[in-house]
């Protein structure tokens, strides 16, 4: 077990701003193997010829079993510390890069990408909770956003660099290099964590994790978070063969535009970690999953339309708010369930989306094989957009538990 610091995260501290450093990193370097997968999409369907839909259920495999590992790696972060758990799971998801490179089926595939690299990215994804720890609540939101920004960062150096990889060495080759690349970096720079600061004990009585779990807004902010994930997986992981298959762009200029989308992002992340500690957590969310639904908006027209100036429109308007619901959960998360148990609520909490995600990529080359274009997909994602926020509304700020089921 990891030993209890004696201090308060509102400690002065230039300790804390390493760790923010530290996730950033190691958000950048989850997010790009999750990006990646949009890059070698194309591609891997190509060479072995698999349907869209079938392409797409590797990387729902990968999202389900984030939602099924989450709980007990949100419990082995509360137990043991981040130090040894994320440094683990970044030499795991670099061997499961390397072993990719060998795939000749989907099965093998699914275990290496589905199963072997999700079990570490869920182990990285956790870092956002170990900033929580080092920062008052009224600049958890920023310290979010500010580490968050590395999930943008990630996607602008990896998928254009992951999509020159393929075109000039193969896509071999380019697995290789990005699992090399994940041990090399956020390994060593793991070993940097210490433990946490302690939170001074809350006046309030303690409330035992049963009853956290029965709460209503809980479930409501996973039920959002599920909506938002469909919502943004169902384009995100398609993107890039929307635009190469319907012949806008190449692929190295389309996995371009993806980094663009994310590099737009950077300072949208910043702006809604800091509109998070001025507004409540419902309000940045709805702002940010209104932009990304006027993003899809553009796409939809310019599957019909094919200008460019739609495309670059939907850069500007959805990058701005890319991940920005992501944060707004993650802060509310915090926010409604902090003290000794918020690395396994927000391990609770997370599946939520990573289901969300592996049915949006699985729903969104089903709807494009059964329809023959994406534009029932996007229309889709806006529907579940619209659920999103208003699951958001629903959960509000209230402590209300289920009825229980000895209630007249």
């Amino acid at each position: 077990m990891r030993p209890a610091a004696h201090a308060s995260p509102s400690e002065p501290s230039s300790y804390r701003y390493l760790i923010i450093v530290v996730s950033f990193m190691t958000l950048a370097g989850a997010s790009g193997a999750s990006g990646a997968f949009a890059v070698f999409y194309p591609k891997l369907l190509d060479v072995f010829g698999w349907s869209h839909a079938s392409g797409a259920l590797v990387y729902s495999v990968n999202m389900l079993v984030v939602a099924v590992s989450s709980p007990l790696l949100g419990w082995l972060l509360d137990r043991f510390g981040p130090r040894w758990l994320l440094t683990a799971a970044a030499v795991i998801v670099g061997l499961a890069f390397g072993a990719c490179s060998r795939i000749t089926s989907l099965g093998q595939y699914a275990f290496y990408y589905g199963v072997l690299s999700a079990l570490g990215q869920t182990a990285l994804l956790s870092t956002t909770v170990v900033v929580t720890r080092w920062f008052a609540q009224a600049q958890r939101g920023r310290a979010i956003g500010v580490a968050d920004v590395g999930t943008g960062f990630g996607l602008v150096a990896l998928a254009p660099g992951t999509a020159w990889l393929i075109t000039q060495f193969g896509w071999q080759t380019a697995f290789i290099v990005l699992g090399a690349v994940i041990i090399l970096v956020l390994a060593p720079l793991n070993l940097l964590h210490r433990p946490a600061p302690v939170e001074p004990p809350a006046s309030s009585p303690s409330v035992s994790l049963s009853l956290i779990l029965r709460r209503y807004d809980l479930w409501m902010l996973c039920v959002a978070h599920l909506f938002m994930s469909i919502t943004m997986t169902m384009v995100n992981v398609h993107l890039i063969e929307f635009l190469v298959g319907t012949g806008f762009l190449k692929l190295v200029a389309a996995s371009t535009l993806l980094g663009a989308v994310s590099l737009v992002s950077l300072p949208g992340r910043m702006f809604f970690g800091w509109l998070v500690d001025r507004l409540h957590p419902n309000g940045a969310f709805s702002l940010a999953m209104s932009c990304t639904m006027l993003g899809f908006c553009a796409l939809l027209l310019l599957a019909h339309l094919e200008t460019r100036w739609l495309l670059y429109t939907f850069v500007g308007i959805y990058g701005f708010a890319q991940g920005a619901g992501g944060i707004s959960i993650a802060a509310k998360t915090v926010s409604l369930f902090h003290g000794p148990y918020v690395g396994t609520i927000f391990m609770v909490v997370n599946p939520s989306g990573n289901l969300g995600a592996a049915i949006g990529a699985w729903l969104g080359g089903g709807l494009f094989d059964l329809s023959g274009s994406y534009t029932l997909t996007f229309a889709t994602a806006i529907v579940s957009g619209l659920l999103a926020i208003g699951c958001m509304w629903l959960g509000g700020p209230g402590h209300r538990p289920f009825p229980s089921s000895h209630a007249g």
